[in-house]
């Protein structure tokens, strides 16, 4: 990698992916609407890089035209949560929007990385679950999701974009925010914000449903090794860390790291919610020698720190 261009990566995940990429000497061109990200994320980096305010959606890609990126990492997205209040955006995003990516990608003779969502796995037949699993979309954030990895194979076969994709668990970490606007609530973010403040926090159903928790650097890690791969073109990959975490457990972790104990009220079950996730990483460990490093406890702590700094 040399030049590179990152959707979304005024992020959470995406801010983190670049610094990791600048460390290296890659040069980085940053494309974002804003709607979720933010320059302040970019902060540490922003003399190193180039930024775009460009939404993907746009059918007009001739400002974009003067980057000639090598890889393309795709994080930009339309949220899960929002998706059942706004279906047509979010399929404006996360289908037209990354069928502009592969465009641009084969234009370029780019390598694509691809960031999908592995929600589209439904609720689980077996535990852990693989990337053999069958498909059981519960929202359109999912089905959008599909589609564009579905795209992203047929653009290797046909076109030769070599893709690689990562199906995410539950990626949490610092610059991270609950986002109201756009119905975007983490829960790691959601708990520490409410717990912090010394409010109540809600917890949809019984709180007994479970998160495979992955930490933001240990996705970033693998995400790279992946861009890094030659042998991988229109594969799929879950990005996890084969740990099971109950939301209760969760917000049992944030209240001693935090130092307080705060009872949490319960709710009805969110729409499309599923009971239990724990995905494996195996693939991706044959594949790329990938293997998380940041237990929850650790991440947690690291995610508090830095909201205590930031608020």
């Amino acid at each position: 990698m040399k030049e590179v261009l990152v959707t979304g990566g005024a992020g959470f995940v995406g801010s983190h992916l670049i610094e990791s990429l600048v460390n290296e000497n890659i040069k980085v061109t940053v494309l974002d609407d804003f709607s979720n990200g933010s320059e302040k994320n970019l902060q540490q980096v922003k003399d190193k890089i180039q930024i775009e305010k460009f939404d993907i959606s746009n059918t007009d890609w001739n400002s974009i035209n003067k980057y000639n990126p090598d890889t393309i990492f795709h994080l930009a997205t339309h949220p899960r949560s929002f998706s059942l209040q706004d279906p047509k955006r979010n399929m404006e995003v996360n289908v037209h929007g990354t069928l502009n990516v592969l465009e641009f990608a084969k234009k370029k003779d780019a390598k694509v990385i691809y960031t999908s969502n592995s929600g589209i796995c439904g609720d689980p037949q077996f535990l852990p679950v693989t990337e053999e699993h069958p498909i059981d979309c519960k929202t359109p954030y999912d089905a959008n999701k599909l589609v564009g990895e579905l795209y992203a194979k047929i653009y290797y076969k046909i076109h030769g974009v070599y893709s690689v994709i990562f199906r995410l668990a539950t990626v949490y970490g610092e610059r991270q925010r609950v986002n109201e606007k756009l119905g975007w609530r983490p829960l790691i973010a959601t708990l520490v914000e409410k717990v912090e403040k010394g409010e109540t926090p809600i917890i949809q159903w019984d709180g007994e449903q479970t998160r495979d928790l992955i930490y933001v650097k240990d996705v970033v890690d693998c995400l790279i090794l992946g861009a890094k791969s030659k042998d991988h073109g229109g594969e799929m990959f879950l990005l996890s860390t084969n740990t099971e975490t109950s939301v209760n457990k969760a917000h049992e972790t944030v209240c001693k790291t935090i130092g307080k104990n705060v009872t949490p009220k319960y709710g009805e079950m969110l729409p499309g919610d599923l009971r239990r996730m724990v995905l494996s990483y195996d693939k991706a460990k044959k594949a790329f020698g990938f293997s998380p490093k940041v237990p929850v406890e650790e991440g947690v702590r690291r995610y508090v720190e830095w909201y205590r700094k930031n608020k």
